[in-house]
C-alpha cells in the first residue's frame, strides 16, 4: 500500500525517471500502474504469462458454446488446435441430445 506521500511523488513521476530496461512495460501500463504493480511486488520478480495461456478459458468457453455434437473438426480448424484437444475440453460436456438420469427421473 502506497503511503499519501509515495501517491504524491507519483504524480510528479514521468517515463523518464523509470529506468530505461523496464520503460517498454511501463509504456504499456502507464507509469503509475507501473509504479503500483512495483509497489505491489516489493522487489520480487513477477512472471506473465504468455497471452496463450491466459485466453485458454475463454477459448474453452466458447468452443462449449459452439458445439452441436459434430462439429469437433470445424471448432479444431478454427480454433487451431487438433481435434483431440477439442474432445478433451469438451469431455466433461453432456452428449447432445443426451438427457441428464436426474432430469428423466423428476419427469
Amino acid at each position: 500500500m502506497m503511503t499519501k506521500l509515495q501517491l504524491e511523488l507519483l504524480r510528479e513521476t514521468s517515463m523518464e525517471d523509470i529506468p530505461e530496461r523496464y520503460r517498454d512495460v511501463a509504456e504499456i501500463m502507464g507509469v503509475e500502474t507501473y509504479v503500483k504493480v512495483s509497489d505491489h511486488a516489493r522487489g520480487d520478480e513477477i512472471y506473465f504469462p504468455k497471452p496463450e495461456t491466459l485466453l485458454i478459458p475463454a477459448r474453452n468457453r466458447r468452443i462449449h458454446e459452439e458445439y452441436n455434437g459434430y462439429n469437433q473438426k470445424e471448432l479444431a480448424e478454427k480454433y487451431d488446435i487438433t481435434i483431440q484437444q477439442v474432445n478433451n475440453i469438451l469431455k466433461d460436456a453432456p452428449v447432445f441430445g443426451q438427457m441428464d438420469l436426474f432430469e428423466y427421473l423428476s419427469q
